[in-house]
């Protein structure tokens, strides 16, 4: 657990983002809504300069790449986004990715999956499975690429890795997490003792996006909740948090399954951040876990020596 106090900037994040987001899910806003305004508010955020961004142009790796000048050819990180699985978009998550990009020296391919309730689950494990094979079959190791997600693209990250578990393909070098969506039953004890100081959502707003997403399926399915898998055989996992947000639980909980299970799982959770507080480019505590994911995407593909990653997260 971090002790240092939030940042000025976070705390005006957190200020402006529960009287200009959290008060208007208090309405049942249809898809589109959601999905314009959430797209028209991240195109407002500052991007990461000098990284270049373009779309890919194969069927099977739908979405976009972000590759920095100082990105190494072999090492790749497959982004999904997250949105409640029904918003969202590469684009909207350019400040992230290409700030990722930047600081892990690495090419990043921000991937397009469908969404729903147009597509729903599990459209999107199919998307992510499928673009991770696509690059196994050009040639791109395993041991190279790291997984990374946030909130509903975290959750689709550890699903991912599960789904190419059962089907017996060699896994990626280790996942990323920012505040995965992990439990889609909504069970966590943090969603009723954070209510109020979440920044971003009220309990209603999840339950919304999780019936939209499963489409009927069991909210304990393993694959749409990876909190109710057997996550024995994954690679290693590191998750970052906040103490305030709904879904602070479902991150401790994985990693405390996962640990159970012998996966190797890190956890760090900020205090009295916004939720997915990486995306917003100006709050010192973005650039913190940014760079401390970067390191571990170096650390897992072999670019920085284990002793050398321990010594840069101290």
């Amino acid at each position: 657990m971090r002790s240092r106090a939030p940042s000025i900037q976070s705390r005006t994040a957190t200020f402006l983002l529960k009287r200009l987001v959290k008060r208007e899910q208090a309405q049942d806003s249809s898809v589109g809504t959601v999905r314009r305004a959430v797209n028209t508010f991240m195109w407002l955020t500052p991007r990461q300069s000098g990284v270049k961004v373009f779309p890919s142009r194969q069927a099977q790796l739908p979405g976009e790449w972000v590759v920095c000048p100082q990105a190494e050819a072999g090492r790749l990180v497959l982004y999904l986004h997250g949105g409640g699985y029904f918003f969202g978009s590469p684009q909207s998550h350019r400040p992230l990715t290409t700030r990722l990009s930047r600081l892990s020296a690495s090419r990043v391919l921000a991937l397009r999956y469908r969404l729903a309730p147009e597509y729903p689950f599990p459209s999107a494990i199919e998307d992510a499975a499928r673009a991770y094979c696509t690059l196994l079959s050009q040639g791109v190791l395993p041991e190279k690429i790291v997984l990374a997600g946030d909130s509903a693209g975290g959750g689709l990250a550890l699903a991912t890795l599960l789904s190419l578990k059962d089907h017996g393909v060699p896994l990626p070098a280790g996942a990323i997490c920012f505040s995965p969506w992990t439990d889609l039953a909504v069970t966590g004890e943090s969603v009723h003792r954070n209510a109020d100081r979440c920044a971003m959502f009220q309990e209603g707003a999840l339950h919304r996006a999780a019936r939209q997403y499963l489409g009927g399926v069991s909210p304990y399915h393993p694959l749409a909740s990876p909190i109710y898998a057997n996550l024995e055989g994954l690679p290693p996992l590191l998750i970052h948090v906040s103490d305030t947000e709904l879904l602070t639980d479902d991150s401790r909980r994985i990693v405390e399954y996962a640990r159970l299970a012998g996966v190797q799982a890190r956890i760090e959770v900020y205090p009295d951040q916004p939720h997915v507080w990486q995306l917003f480019s100006l709050l010192p505590e973005a650039l913190d876990s940014l760079q401390k994911a970067a390191t571990a995407v170096k650390e897992w593909t072999g670019a920085v020596r284990p002793a050398v990653a321990t010594l840069l997260r101290s």
